[in-house]
């Protein structure tokens, strides 16, 4: 829930995108499976001396899946998809990363 005026709470609208695919519903999915390494950001709100500081190192997560769309600013996979009786799909555990934090794209097989 999200609170937009102190007292009130709001349910946000579950979000979900669809692609038309033909009926056959026997198709391969039209996306690329990839591996993704990539640099991610690391931010504490705590207090800590010089000592502490110093130890903080950044995340190099891997992320895989379909590919989902790359433009000049960011990769977008999703990791797992539904089919709907009609062909369209339904994309679940999406993921978004800028592409200055990308260092390595692998397409797999």
């Amino acid at each position: 829930m999200k609170n937009i005026t102190p007292g009130i709470m709001v349910r946000r609208k579950k979000v979900r995108r669809k692609l038309n695919l033909n009926q056959n519903v026997n198709d391969v999915i039209p996306y690329s499976k990839v591996r993704v390494e990539w640099t991610d950001i690391l931010s504490d709100s705590g207090w800590a001396d010089e000592k502490g500081f110093n130890r903080m190192r950044l995340a190099f997560p891997v992320n895989e899946g379909w590919l989902f769309n790359k433009d000049k600013y960011a990769v977008k996979l999703f990791a797992s998809y539904d089919r709907e009786e009609d062909g369209s799909l339904t994309f679940g555990d999406r993921t978004m990363i800028p592409l200055a934090c990308v260092k390595k794209m692998t397409r797999l097989q």
